[in-house]
């Protein structure tokens, strides 16, 4: 009886239903084995489920909130002190955050590992550390699905562990005082929605770090470096 009355259904409503309809083309009457067929049909796939690759899952969101962001770059003097120290390893650990999808707060502590090689002797070569801590904002603009570029700007406080370049017109070196810089860079989302990798490179004003005594250039350094990011 069931079947009946679903047929008897089908029959009155088939010109109002293309896929019903669609069931009864070419003369088929619409008994039980038709029926039968007709409910066993597989569903046509829309157009989106028709362009997408089976293979291919849904790409995860990416996260957002607390960030984590660790550096390993180069760091070179562009002011008087390029006459002193060589190009240095850089190091530096940032944590900020996301307090939008484009906006970022951060605070970070970064090191260079650098000497006096390049200086004239006497004295002889000594190895020093450049240190500093600070905090900033980055504004990030979404270019493409994976990728995104961003510009941040910082400052904070800087000095040099030992008094090690007062001899070549730097007395107030290993003194802290401020800096301010920026930079840009890509960002390049993993298939995890966790991680990223990105690229930067900008600069430094070291203010009176740097700032030789008659000296003729300005106290500005230039940092590149790659990094790895992690968003709990």
């Amino acid at each position: 009886m069931a079947r009946r009355a679903v047929l008897g259904l089908l029959s009155l409503f088939a010109g109002a239903s293309p896929s019903v309809a669609s069931a009864a083309e070419g003369g088929a009457e619409l008994d039980e084995a038709g029926l039968d067929a007709w409910l066993s049909r597989e569903p046509e796939p829309t157009d989106d489920e028709a362009t997408r690759d089976p293979d291919v899952p849904e790409p995860p969101p990416r996260h957002h909130g607390v960030v984590f962001e660790g550096s390993v770059g180069a760091l070179g003097h562009l002011g008087n002190m390029r006459d002193v120290s060589p190009v240095s390893p850089w190091f530096r650990l940032q944590v900020g955050y996301e307090l939008l999808d484009w906006l970022m707060l951060f605070g970070q502590g970064d090191v260079a590992l650098s000497s006096t090689s390049l200086a004239q002797r006497p004295p002889a070569e000594r190895s020093y550390a450049l240190f500093g801590a600070g905090a900033g904002a980055r504004l990030t603009w979404a270019a493409f699905h994976s990728v995104s570029l961003y510009l941040q700007g910082e400052a904070g406080v800087s000095s040099v562990t030992e008094d090690v370049l007062s001899t070549y017109g730097y007395p107030d070196a290993d003194r802290l005082h401020p800096f301010a810089g920026a930079a840009l860079g890509v960002e390049w989302y993993q298939l995890s929605p966790h991680y990223a990798l990105s690229v930067s490179g900008g600069a430094r004003d070291y203010f009176e770090n740097f700032e030789r005594v008659h000296g003729s250039r300005p106290p500005w350094v230039w940092f590149s470096s790659v990094a790895i990011r992690y968003a709990l």
